[in-house]
């Protein structure tokens, strides 16, 4: 394991007893932690064998279980996958939850028919075509990888005051290293006020997604972009801008 995925896994697991992510009453009476665009993304989900990757606290892994799918979960932080499993075992389903690291995953978690990975997840990838490709290899032929993320225009962008706004990154330097916002870290950072160890996250713009999605040999089915008022607090008419994105690409069957 490299300096940076120590040092990342150490971040992790000091925010993770802070993080319980969606409550299981909510998820219970929703199961929205995925929406009907992600699952149509993935070409469904019932009785599709489905690997999730920096899972986190586990609400779209068990949303998914309790629609009827196989699901293979693993994130970097044990206190995380704790919380995950609470859940699965209060809503009744069953999830393999793993401790690992996305980017150094066992050989034996392979023949998927969907590796998803969703907001704030793919930032934490240090070599973008290496990932793709492995993710890829894991899939069967016809799977799809799945990627829900926040927009990487919103990564680079500050709202600093009243229809004003900034660049506090590169949209094309990924590891670029000048001071960013801290509305871009997960929430309890600026709601606790906590203090963090050191950490690397990366910006990878859209052509480098859909880039490394093509080297890797997989075909593209989806790429859309959606804007969220409450993703550029302060901003007005902010849902004209980009904030999240979802992309999908399936290994071809010949």
């Amino acid at each position: 394991m490299s300096q940076v995925i120590q040092q990342n896994a150490k971040y992790w697991e000091g925010l993770a007893a802070h993080r319980p992510g969606e409550p299981v009453e909510v998820l219970r009476a929703t199961g929205n932690a995925v929406s009907p665009a992600e699952i149509e993304a993935m070409g469904g989900v019932k009785g599709r064998r489905i690997l999730q990757v920096a899972a986190s606290t586990g609400d779209e892994a068990v949303t998914l279980a309790v629609a009827g799918a196989i699901v293979t979960a693993i994130d970097i932080a044990p206190t995380h996958i704790r919380t995950a499993r609470v859940k699965a075992e209060a809503l009744g389903v069953e999830v393999a939850f793993l401790v690992g690291d996305m980017t150094s995953l066992p050989d034996n978690l392979r023949y998927f028919d969907v590796v998803y990975v969703s907001w704030g997840g793919i930032c934490w990838v240090p070599d973008l075509d290496t990932w793709v490709a492995d993710m890829a290899g894991r899939l069967v032929p016809g799977g799809r990888l799945v990627v829900a993320e926040h927009h990487p225009l919103w990564e680079v962008l500050t709202v600093t005051g009243p229809e004003l706004l900034t660049v506090t990154a590169s949209y094309f330097d990924h590891a670029w290293r000048g001071a960013r916002d801290i509305a871009k870290e997960p929430e309890v950072v600026a709601e606790l006020g906590l203090a963090t160890p050191p950490h690397t996250s990366y910006v990878w713009n859209l052509g480098q997604v859909v880039t490394a999605m093509l080297r890797a040999g997989l075909v593209l089915t989806t790429l859309n972009e959606g804007g969220h008022v409450d993703m550029y607090a302060g901003l007005g008419a902010s849902e004209h801008l980009p904030s999240t994105y979802l992309a999908a690409a399936e290994r071809p069957t010949v």
